[in-house]
């Protein structure tokens, strides 16, 4: 799958509002509703739309917010964000490419901040910590922006390897997965089948 003009505009919609229906959309982008429906559809299989949120200020949250950052040795990078991803204070990660993991945290209470501050003392892989209370927020965009330039890169389904072309696309169970190649699309289905029939036989 490969993202054309259609699909930018329909994402362009849905960025500006995410509330708009699927008819609404269709009159501004000038296709048809089931157009619409099935290009989302098809974005959201992929993983390309990940969901639908209302963007919040926390400031009139009345929320602290802390950039914390943290570093370890590359072998343990995984490690330290699995230990902190399911901390509901850590709002954001990103993996920086020097080894090092930038964390936007946001909360009410000083005790949790302090709390999740001793946890992180408690994980051995990390070397170092640095924390800067945020100030101002003087943007907050979504980090994804919808260019002319913006394309796709999936990786397959089967084997994880990035996809060049278009690959083979299949429909199971009315959803659509997405392979390298042929060889590939072969093996995912019959795991795929495997894996079906297994949850679906009585215990």
């Amino acid at each position: 799958m490969t993202l054309d003009d259609v699909d930018r505009r329909i994402l362009r919609q849905l960025q500006e509002n995410g509330r708009s229906s699927f008819r609404d959309i269709s009159s501004k982008v000038k296709v048809s509703t089931p157009t619409v429906s099935s290009r989302v559809q098809n974005m959201t299989d992929i993983g390309l739309i990940k969901g639908y949120s209302v963007l919040l200020d926390a400031d009139l949250l009345g929320q602290v917010s802390v950039a914390t950052t943290l570093e370890a040795r590359p072998s343990d990078i995984d490690r330290v964000v699995n230990r902190i991803s399911t901390e509901d204070i850590v709002r954001q990660i990103y993996v920086l490419s020097d080894s090092r993991i930038l964390c936007i945290l946001s909360f009410y209470d000083q005790k949790k901040y302090q709390g999740f501050m001793h946890s992180l003392g408690s994980i051995p892989e990390i070397t170092k910590m640095d924390n800067s209370m945020v100030l101002r927020t003087p943007k907050e965009s979504p980090r994804a922006s919808i260019k002319d330039e913006a394309g796709l890169l999936i990786k397959c389904y089967y084997c994880g390897h990035q996809m060049k072309d278009e690959g083979v696309k299949i429909k199971l169970d009315g959803k659509a997965h997405y392979l390298c190649c042929s060889v590939c699309a072969k093996l995912y289905k019959e795991k795929y089948e495997r894996m079906k029939a297994a949850t679906s036989s009585p215990s």
